[in-house]
């Protein structure tokens, strides 16, 4: 019995050691964020042929290596926007927003 508590405990402190060093911290967050920024308003601007404000971010580390921005058209600020990416290679993975917005992309 003993050994069995020691290995639940030794398991799950292993397991909170390697889930909490996969964390960025606030200022590395905000670095790929506004690294990201640049690349979504290209992309949009390429394919959608849009204006877009990014406004927030949400970083799914460690779970995954997905970025998400989240914004809107520029002249237009009703038409709600979001873009995945990859971390850390920065390569888009999914653009969503309205569907007749998503509709008109150019190839």
């Amino acid at each position: 019995m003993l050994n069995y508590i020691r290995i639940i405990l030794l398991i799950s402190s292993v397991v909170c050691l390697l889930t909490g060093c996969n964390g960025l911290s606030d200022e590395e967050k905000r670095e790929y964020f506004e690294k990201a920024v640049p690349i979504g308003q290209k992309y949009f601007q390429e394919h959608y042929d849009a204006e877009i404000i990014f406004t927030d971010y949400d970083i799914n580390l460690p779970n995954s290596s997905t970025m998400f921005l989240y914004g809107y058209v520029k002249n237009n600020q009703t038409i709600n926007i979001s873009l995945s990416l990859d971390i850390p290679s920065m390569e888009i993975r999914s653009a969503k927003g309205p569907e007749d917005f998503i509709k008109k992309r150019s190839q």
